[in-house]
């Protein structure tokens, strides 16, 4: 699943997403587990419907702020829209993933 609609507003995932995140952190991809999550999550949420309003052509009327408004308004870091997005998150990152099957062999060093 690369994408997920919550309250009506559309969340996109995937290597575009990611790479707009990283690039708009300042971070590297394997930097971003150090990132505290209470922090991080929003700026998803930003990236994440930034991302598909750019894939929709769609002019950005938000901001950041609105994005803590948003998660303030529907129940906090504790709330349903927090844990819905951040399950969507994990699953785009983890489900019907390609499993690698080369099964290829490091060759030795001469």
């Amino acid at each position: 699943m690369n994408k997920v609609t919550l309250l009506d507003r559309e969340f996109h995932f995937g290597i575009g997403f990611l790479n707009e995140l990283l690039n708009g952190l300042g971070v590297r991809l394997d930097e971003l587990g150090q990132q505290d999550e209470v922090f991080l999550v929003p700026k998803m949420m930003y990236y994440s419907q930034r991302y598909a309003y750019n894939r929709q052509s769609k002019p950005i009327d938000f901001t950041l702020q609105d994005i803590f408004d948003l998660i303030d308004d529907n129940g906090g870091i504790n709330g349903q829209f927090w844990t819905d997005f951040y399950t969507a998150f994990m699953d785009s990152m983890n489900k019907n993933v390609p499993a690698d099957t080369s099964k290829k062999k490091a060759k030795a060093a001469k």
